[in-house]
């Protein structure tokens, strides 16, 4: 396998960089999947991704995954992110995907953590199957609860995180999630979705998953995997090997 840096421009005309990691199999054309991440942090979701993108390509898959716009190495000012911003960013990725001469549009799939599963339910794309960790059915309230004190709707909010960076975002942000509806949402999406959490996740309670879950009318499956927390340590290989099974059923029509 090997990976390679690439990169698109979202409509604010600034430039999103990625990793495309290909499997040591050569093709003409592969099933596809873009992992897409949480709430401020990058690519690599703290290794978890990077680990994952490695895994899957390892067992035939092309697989990408971007920073958001004012993340990582891609341009712009995450301040100034919102549900939004970062639905418009995931469409351009998605349309940089489609016009890739090695990726099979037929057998795209999308792997989200966190706020970037809010991203996805809220853009519903047209992919073959979908994996959601650590989903929210609502992050507005969630997110303003990780706050805490420095929550401030009408000005700055700030949070350290546990690396010592700070995340700021502007009113914008919060004011923008009364736009979307993700428990409406969900429903807009036309492929199956496998349910993902941690249960002993301390950034997003079961419950917000089960939300999800319960009023999807489409096919689906859940696993909690026991003692996980929310990036599902100590439970990441156990997880590897479930959505390498998944997306080989839905995106390779077997199970190698």
């Amino acid at each position: 396998m090997s990976d390679k840096k690439v990169s698109t421009k979202n409509d604010f005309g600034e430039r999103l960089i990625g990793i495309e990691t290909t499997p040591v199999e050569s093709k003409d054309k592969y099933a596809t999947i873009l992992l897409v991440h949480g709430f401020g942090v990058t690519k690599e979701e703290g290794g978890m991704f990077d680990d994952l993108a490695d895994y899957l390509s390892q067992n035939g898959f092309l697989v990408y995954r971007f920073d958001f716009s004012g993340c990582g190495g891609s341009e712009g000012d995450y301040s100034e992110t919102s549900l939004s911003k970062l639905k418009s960013d995931l469409s351009e990725i998605l349309n940089f995907l489609n016009k890739q001469k090695r990726v099979d549009s037929s057998r795209l799939g999308i792997l989200a953590q966190s706020l970037g599963t809010s991203v996805v339910v809220a853009s519903r794309p047209e992919v073959r199957a979908i994996v959601l960790m650590g989903s929210s059915a609502h992050p507005k309230k969630l997110l303003s609860e990780l706050f805490g004190e420095n929550y401030n709707p009408d000005g700055i909010s700030s949070r350290k995180r546990s690396s010592g960076d700070i995340t700021h975002v502007k009113p914008g942000f919060w004011k923008d999630f009364q736009n979307y509806d993700l428990v409406e949402s969900i429903n807009g999406i036309n492929c199956p979705i496998l349910f993902i959490h941690g249960s002993k996740d301390e950034i997003v309670p079961l419950s917000e998953m089960e939300k999800l879950y319960d009023v999807f009318k489409g096919s689906k499956e859940k696993l909690i995997l026991d003692g996980a927390d929310h990036g599902l340590n100590p439970h990441r290989e156990k997880m590897h090997e479930i959505v390498r099974h998944w997306f080989a059923v839905h995106l390779l029509e077997r199970d190698n």
